[in-house]
């Protein structure tokens, strides 16, 4: 099982990247951007977690895309403590040009696989993850 996931996973997330390589984004700066557009305004430490990346890596993969003009960081004004990340209207423009991309190639990768199979297969990776979150768990 782990083999044939890491394998799928490695192979799906390659393809996505050559996708995207006449975007100028990277697959995990696309990753970002729709999560940021996702939720408006999301903390940094939240979109750490959403992307299941270390506050490092995320906090880096932030630094260039408040760079290159994509977002925006600020304190939130409710915690002073909580850097929260929006947006910019470059940003914004750019995940939605982007966004087609995106589901074209959901619509290229579950081509010919049933509505109902692409359900079983929602359903039987969020129990292994499960499985899997439940035994770290219990390793505490």
């Amino acid at each position: 099982m782990g083999h044939i996931t890491e394998t799928a996973m490695k192979q799906i997330s390659e393809a996505f990247g050559r996708r995207l390589k006449d975007s100028g984004v990277t697959r995990i700066q696309w990753i970002a951007l729709y999560y940021i557009h996702t939720k408006a305004v999301v903390s940094q430490r939240e979109l750490s977690n959403l992307m299941n990346v270390q506050d490092s890596s995320g906090g880096r993969l932030l630094d260039r895309l408040e760079r290159d003009g994509f977002v925006l960081r600020r304190q939130s004004e409710l915690d002073r403590r909580v850097t929260v990340i929006s947006l910019t209207e470059a940003g914004e423009q750019l995940i939605t040009s982007l966004l087609p991309l995106g589901n074209q190639f959901n619509d290229d990768l579950s081509e010919g696989i049933s509505e109902s199979d692409l359900m079983i297969f929602e359903k039987v990776l969020t129990k292994m993850i499960a499985n899997i979150s439940e035994e770290d768990t219990l390793e505490l």
